[in-house]
């Protein structure tokens, strides 16, 4: 039996004791490369990568070694325990051509699925036993490694060559259909703000007493100074406010759904401040060592989860208070992926770390969807005037603080209740005052402002999105301070370079069309080699054309 991590391989061990050796990987063991022939980047002509082909080399010397060894030893059957999802059907897949290899090709090999590591799972998993591979996951990842090694290293090559040539000093000009988009979305914002030319504008505003309330009310923006002033100097001899209209809507502010990638990425990005990277090596520690479970999922539906047990588990933690099981009532989205549960806790982490906060998270999550009702708020809106000047105020109040009591991260601030008006009333006036204030430009994108944008638009996938904010601040073409991305000059540099030649080179809208052929290959509908060829043949017309212009001119 191979496992795909040292610690689901000792989970294995004690859940199943099954009659088998187990060794335990470190994710990879071969990786797809270039024949040597194309390793000397000054004689090949990058171009010819687009139709190289491709070799599978040794990653991991000392997993192919044992691998081959334990092989040896027993001849076969072999079962193959890794990840339940396209990368862990890789890792299989790979595993099982050291054995084709080590044995013959007719060596038997079983798949065990799971999708926590609890016992219970696992002694489940090891009874139903499947009899082969899911060939359209493994193609699918080939197809995604295939097409990123091909384009990645031609583009890549041939930028870092230019600007070599062009009296550059740089290491790596490095480009990726994924890690390019990622880097558009910051450089679009980014030049938003640098293009930004701010206006001035005036705000009046009144403090107004509502029954001992106070409520503060003001203008719309007003561009003209002069029209500002006049406004001002009505508004401040008024000293009742006369009541021109209130409304008061009651409103519901729906629970979360079943936690997926996206969402898990996007929230604890922005909770605890780390990256999407650093939120996805917690969560897959914390899953690995059997605290929750599989934690790259995109399905939002609650399928094959016992939530009597998960309940009965979160009754002897610290949120033991919130487990209502009159209040049971799971809701679900609308995606399933087929093959994980949406992400839920397992057992009780006791830790104080930062695994122990993605852990509450994932588990105050849960018990939101499950147990957690509605938010109810009442929504008002008042309009006054003050000798002729209209103003106004709008907030909403929470009647019933329904799942905000279990999952408090993104509660609202600033709420405000004020007894109810009706027109014509007179509220006395407090205070008035003007105030000169600018226009300002869109903020800089967080990270998970960013993540977002890549999901909306189809750049990477649940298991690979979270690694290409961290990419594009390796490579130097932006930096990150606090929460936040800032362009750098080589980024900006090079998203200009090559949207001069093809805005396709750094939209989404390609690297779009590459994952919707990935689900083709997936389901069966393109042949892998077909969608090779297909993707290939853009991103070489492209790159055509981009040699065609001159990249990185030399400083005058």
């Amino acid at each position: 039996m191979v496992a795909e991590k040292p610690s689901v391989a000792r989970a294995i061990v004690r859940a199943v004791r099954p009659p088998a050796e187990v060794l335990a990987l470190k994710g990879h063991v071969l990786e797809l490369d270039f024949p040597e022939e194309y390793s000397n980047w000054r004689v090949v002509d990058p171009r010819r990568l687009f139709h190289a082909e491709t070799r599978w080399i040794i990653r991991d010397k000392e997993a192919h070694r044992l691998i081959v060894e334990a092989l040896k030893r027993s001849g076969g059957p072999v079962v193959f325990a890794m990840d339940n999802d396209h990368e862990g059907e890789l890792i299989a897949y790979e595993t099982l051509l050291i054995a084709r290899e080590t044995l013959s090709d007719r060596v038997r090999y079983m798949r065990m699925r799971f999708n926590t590591v609890s016992e219970g799972e696992l002694r489940e998993a090891w009874k139903r036993l499947e009899p082969d591979l899911n060939w359209g996951w493994v193609n699918k990842a080939l197809f995604r490694h295939k097409f990123d090694l091909k384009v990645g290293a031609a583009y890549t090559r041939f930028l870092t060559l230019s600007a070599r040539k062009n009296g550059r000093d740089v290491k790596l000009i490095s480009y990726g259909s994924c890690q390019t988009p990622t880097l558009w979305f910051v450089y679009e914002r980014d030049m938003a703000i640098r293009n930004f030319k701010p206006e001035n504008y005036y705000v009046i505003e009144a403090l107004l007493d509502d029954r001992g309330v106070k409520v503060k009310v003001s203008t719309e923006p007003i561009k003209s100074e002069a029209e500002a002033k006049a406004a001002y100097e009505r508004a401040k001899q008024a000293r009742q406010a006369i009541v021109k209209g209130y409304d008061l809507k009651v409103g519901e502010e729906e629970k979360p759904l079943p936690t997926d990638t996206d969402r898990m990425l996007q929230e604890l990005t922005r909770i605890l401040g780390v990256s999407g990277n650093k939120v996805m090596q917690l969560a897959e520690d914390l899953y690995s060592e059997g605290y929750i479970s599989y934690p790259r999922s995109e399905t939002n539906i609650w399928v094959r989860v016992n939530h009597d047990e998960i309940l009965g588990m979160l009754s002897k933690t610290p949120l033991s208070n919130f487990v209502r099981l009159e209040d049971l009532n799971p809701v679900n989205g609308k995606r399933n992926d087929g093959a994980h549960p949406p992400i839920h806790p397992v057992k009780p982490y006791q830790a104080k770390d930062l695994k122990s906060q993605v852990w509450e998270y994932i588990a105050r999550r849960y018990l939101a969807n499950v147990v957690g009702r509605n938010a109810v708020y009442e929504r008002w809106k008042l309009t006054v005037s003050l000798n002729g000047v209209p103003m106004g105020a709008s907030n909403r109040y929470f009647i019933f603080e329904g799942f905000y009591e279990i999952f408090p991260y993104f509660k609202p601030k600033n709420l405000q209740w004020i007894p109810e008006v009706k027109t014509g009333m007179m509220l006395p006036v407090l205070d008035v005052k003007i105030k000169k204030q600018k226009t300002k430009p869109p903020p800089h994108l967080t990270e998970s402002e960013l993540l977002r944008l890549m999901e909306r638009h189809g750049i990477g996938t649940d298991a690979t999105r979270h690694m290409f904010p961290s990419l594009i601040v390796e490579r130097g073409y932006v930096s990150k301070k606090r929460r936040s991305f800032i362009l750098a000059e080589l980024g900006k540099e090079l998203i200009e370079i090559l949207k001069r030649v093809d805005m396709r080179l750094v939209t989404p809208e390609t690297r779009r069309y590459i994952e919707q052929m990935m689900a083709q290959v997936e389901s069966g509908k393109i042949s892998l080699e077909e969608a090779l060829t297909n993707g290939i043949k853009i991103y070489e017309e492209l790159y055509g054309e981009l040699s065609r212009q001159l990249i990185f001119q030399r400083p005058a």
